[in-house]
This record gives C-alpha cells, sequence and structure tokens, in this order.
C-alpha cells in the first residue's frame, strides 16, 4: 500500500467544512424557498457558490495551491514579523 503524499481533507478542512455547511443546509431545507426566512439563501444561490466551493477547492488540488489556513497563518505570521 502506498503512503499519501498529502492528507488533502486536513490540509483543505476549511474549504471542505464550508461545503460540508453548504450541504447541510440543503439537507435540512434551510433556504429561502422552502422557508421564506429572511437570512437564508435562495437554492440557486446555494447551488451557484456549492459549485463555485468546489471549483475552487479542486483547482487548488490539482495545481498545489495553498489552502485558506495556510494563507491565513503566512498572512498572521508577516503581520507578527511586521510588528516587532
Amino acid at each position: 500500500m502506498t503512503e499519501k503524499k498529502v492528507d488533502i481533507a486536513e490540509r483543505y478542512r476549511r474549504e471542505i467544512l464550508d461545503i460540508e455547511n453548504i450541504l447541510r443546509d440543503l439537507e435540512k431545507g434551510q433556504i429561502y424557498d422552502i422557508t421564506k426566512t429572511p437570512g437564508q439563501p435562495y437554492l440557486h444561490n446555494a447551488v451557484g457558490k456549492l459549485r463555485e466551493k468546489l471549483n475552487d477547492l479542486i483547482f487548488k488540488v490539482e495545481n498545489d495551491e495553498q489552502s485558506a489556513n495556510e494563507r491565513l497563518r503566512e498572512a498572521m505570521r508577516k503581520v507578527n514579523s511586521d510588528s516587532v
């Protein structure tokens, strides 16, 4: 059995959680089309956002782009080093 080179689920955890949240809301029917509750997305908006996030994640994985968490850590390091 070959060893994993990268743990995609861990590296892109934030992106995957965003996708899971959209799917969970859809699964629960928490969309404006059904509930008429202000602040909830329309179905077509939720599906569009889901498609966008999936495409973004696939692009990042295929091109070995930084994850959201990696970009955040890098920005924090830069802020910390600039303030010293």
